[in-house]
């Protein structure tokens, strides 16, 4: 059995985590190497969880924002998945998705930004076989995952995101209904624009 920390829907709105709305970010709204906005699609305020998730290890005093490419417009599925192939990698590396680390409190918002959904953290066993189709934090890797074996010297896994959790266009944050987003921080941190790899896969 694994505890895991279920994304729940909540209508507090200090809960200190949230998908969509404004990021706190310091510089200007980060694009993909197309020149497309990206979209927000979750802020952790670390202090506000890691006293419900101490087993997690988020940075004190700073705040995550996790922003992908999405345009409903085109096909950019191959834009934001990764399975374990080095020019995958390479490719979001270079700006299709991104995680931000600030110090800052102040929320800036984009004309592409979503409604806010706040969320709480609810404790959730897992068995050892099951594969979560559910948006979740948690330290252990999860079934499902494939490939992110050569992460793990660099990385720490934080969580996972499903995209019909995420409130826009009938889930399709992540192109498909049933995609998953995986959420990992570096390990040693240099740069608050590149604090981490989010990356999706799908069946």
């Amino acid at each position: 059995m694994q505890q895991i920390y279920e994304l729940v829907p909540t209508s507090n709105e200090n809960s200190g985590i949230k998908f969509g709305g404004g990021a706190f970010i310091d510089d200007n709204w980060p694009q993909n190497p197309l020149g497309e906005n990206l979209t927000l699609l979750l802020t952790i305020d670390n202090d506000k969880l890691t006293n419900s998730i101490n087993s997690i290890n988020l940075p004190k005093a700073k705040y995550i924002s996790v922003f992908s490419t999405y345009n409903e417009n085109r096909y950019f599925l191959d834009d934001i998945v990764y399975f374990g192939d080095d020019a995958e990698l390479d490719h979001l590396k270079s700006g299709f998705t991104r995680v931000t680390l600030t110090e800052t409190s102040t929320l800036r918002e984009n004309s592409n930004s979503l409604v806010p959904q706040y969320l709480e953290l609810e404790k959730t066993k897992l068995k050892d076989n099951d594969y979560p189709a559910f948006s979740f934090l948690s330290n252990k890797i999860p079934n499902g995952i494939v490939a992110c074996e050569k992460l793990l010297n660099e990385y720490d896994f934080i969580g996972q995101l499903y995209s019909s959790d995420i409130p826009v266009h009938d889930g399709g944050a992540l192109f498909l209904s049933d995609a998953i987003g995986y959420l990992f921080l570096k390990k040693k941190i240099d740069d608050f624009n590149n604090a981490g790899l989010f990356f999706v896969q799908t069946a």
